[in-house]
Order: structure tokens, then sequence, then C-alpha cells
């Protein structure tokens, strides 16, 4: 499995370069990303027209996975693209795998988590517009609230892949204060982010029986994020669509 460790990023381009793996990767990778500035992702089908409350200088991108909206604060996201024999074709027991490797990486960073096992199950359209207003069956959490949001989106063309996202949240974000954090456990400094880091790269790739090497875009992948930067993410008709 590939790792690829980007500095924090704009929003669009975060989430064109997780659309270009998942099209054009040509192999498992983990991505570990950042937001700068700090911005709103919309679950796939959500209505524009359910935010028009948040502060107008907010920058909010559409996501290409489904589920609630996540205000993208001091927090670690992952990015999973695969090809899809890689992972459980039941989604329930790949939110599992996954999130069974996320509650020891976390564990291991001195972090108490569970998998919930039981409760709603991840919905593409939620009926909730925040990610982690209600957790739900498989989710990550701690005794303050739900601690990793999830969502996955599958394609069969060009071939089957999938593309699983997740946000840890470190300190709560503002939009957000009812969420948990790993700053609820311990100081979240830059040593503990990045160990957290590690140990997120280790248990994934663990749980996937797959090696782990450190890299980078291609330039066919970097190629491909530009154009969807530019032509999808940045596109006003695209994130404000209902």
């Amino acid at each position: 499995m590939r790792l690829i460790v980007h500095e924090p990023s704009e929003a669009a381009w975060n989430m064109a370069v997780d659309e270009a793996l998942l099209v054009a990767g040509i192999e498992p990778t983990l991505r570990l990303y950042g937001w700068s500035p700090h911005a709103v992702s919309l679950g796939y089908f959500q209505r524009i027209e359910e935010f028009r409350d948040l502060p107008p200088d907010t920058p909010v991108v559409r996501r290409l996975t489904g589920g609630g909206a996540i205000h993208h604060g001091d927090e670690i996201t992952f990015s999973l693209t695969v090809d899809a024999a890689s992972l459980p074709r039941d989604i329930g027991a790949s939110y599992r795998l996954l999130h069974d490797a996320a509650v020891a990486a976390l564990a291991a960073a001195g972090v108490p988590s569970r998998r919930l096992h039981g409760g709603a199950t991840t919905s593409t359209r939620p009926t909730d517009r925040w990610c982690f207003a209600q957790p739900g069956c498989f989710d990550v959490v701690t005794d303050r609230g739900k601690l990793l949001g999830s969502a996955q989106r599958r394609i069969r063309f060009p071939r089957a892949r999938v593309l699983h996202h997740g946000s840890i949240v470190l300190n709560r974000p503002e939009l957000t204060p009812f969420v948990g954090a790993t700053a609820d456990a311990t100081d979240c400094t830059t040593a503990f982010a990045q160990r957290l880091r590690d140990l997120l790269g280790a248990h994934i790739s663990r749980a996937l029986a797959m090696d782990l090497r450190h890299g980078a875009l291609t330039t066919a992948e970097h190629a491909l994020a530009t154009q969807l930067c530019s032509e999808r993410y940045r596109d006003l008709a695209f994130v404000q669509r209902s």
C-alpha cells in the first residue's frame, strides 16, 4: 500500500486528489491530509440550502462520498482508495474492518474509543445535516461523542474501486462542538498528530494484509486532480446543486 502524506490544502484540491486516486490510481493508496483554510464538506447528496446559515466566509466543497456534512478543522483526514476486491463486499463489514483498525491506532496513541455495535446504519442520505451529530452503527465514539466520521463511494468503471473517507477530530471545530475529540484524552501536539498518522498507516495496512511504503502522486494522477479541481470542485454549479 502506498502511503501519501500531504500538508493541509484547500478543500477543492483535497477532494480532487481523492477522486483522481479513485479513478486513476494504479495501486492501493492511503492518503493522510488536512484542510487549510478550514472548510465544510457536504455529502454528495446533500442540498446546499441546508447550510445557508454558515458564516459567509466559510469555504464549502462537495465530496464524492455520501453522508452528512463535516466541518474540517483541526483533524486528521484519511482517504483509502483500493480495488473493490481488497475490501469486503458488504459495506458494513468494510466499515467494521477499517474502524477497528482506527480504534486500535487510537488506543496505541493513548486515546480510548470504541466501535458501536448498534444504532442506525450508515446512510448516503442522512436525516441530520451534520455527520457527527448522531452516531450510528459501526461509528467510532468516545464518551463525549462521535470521534471518527466516515463515508464511502464505490464505482464499477473503469474498474471496480472504493474510496473510503475518514475524519478523526483532534480539537473540536467551531461549527460542531458536539463531537468527540482526541483532545479530551491527550494534548494534541504536533508529535501526537504525527504518531497517530503513523499508527493509522500501520494498522490500516495490517488490516488489509498489505505492506506499507511511502510514495507520492504520479504525474497522471496529479494532472487529473488539477483538471478535476478546476472543472468540478471549484465549480459553483457542482458545489451548490440541489
